[in-house]
């Protein structure tokens, strides 16, 4: 008899908790870096990792570097989902080919010729400039030994001040990154 009076007590004491905690503002506008058009022939299989990052990178907030260093993130705009999914959409995107020449996600669990292993570092704003740079590694797929590495470094200048113009500036440096990674893939797995 008391059982069901202490259920009923302790749901409607969390109900009441979950009210009282503030809720994040939704960001005013949400980016993404694809689709984008096939630009790069494959001439061999090749497995997408979705790429490491920090916490800071890796989720949808965007984050700037103030004048003094810090971080802070920028309310007003967000990522559509994680920045990392986004950028290996965004390279999947990217790479096209013929028959069983072609780029999958890991998650497709799938044996290919090589892998494209890869770490984004930043993916930042600092002032009007968007910052990218990541470091990849492609594998040969059976073995596993690193047969090729790659750093890659892009930015682009926002056309204003506003946080919207500053985020489209960051889609297009990430975009940027995603490009010159997709060339590199492209052009070391192609079979001599």
């Amino acid at each position: 008899m008391f059982r069901p009076l202490i259920l009923a007590a302790a749901a409607l004491s969390l109900g009441a908790c979950a009210s009282v905690i503030p809720q994040r503002d939704p960001a005013d506008a949400l980016y993404r870096l694809s689709p984008l058009d096939p630009a790069y022939e494959l001439a061999a299989s090749v497995t997408v990792r979705e790429p490491e990052a920090s916490r800071l990178l890796a989720g949808r907030s965007i984050a700037a570097e103030d004048e003094t260093g810090a971080m802070r993130y920028v309310r007003s705009v967000q990522w559509t989902d994680r920045a990392t999914s986004l950028m290996q959409e965004a390279l999947l995107d990217l790479l096209s080919g013929e028959g069983a020449n072609v780029a999958l996600p890991a998650q497709a669990g799938a044996f290919t010729d090589f892998e494209f292993s890869w770490r984004i570092s930043d993916l930042t704003l600092k002032g009007d400039a968007a910052r990218c740079r990541l470091e990849g590694a492609i594998l040969r797929g059976k073995e596993r030994s690193v047969f090729r590495q790659t750093s890659i470094a892009t930015s682009a200048t926002a056309r204003g001040r506003t946080d919207a113009a500053r985020a489209e500036a960051l889609v297009q440096a990430g975009q940027a990154c995603a490009r010159e990674a997709a060339a590199f893939i492209a052009d070391a797995t192609r079979q001599p």
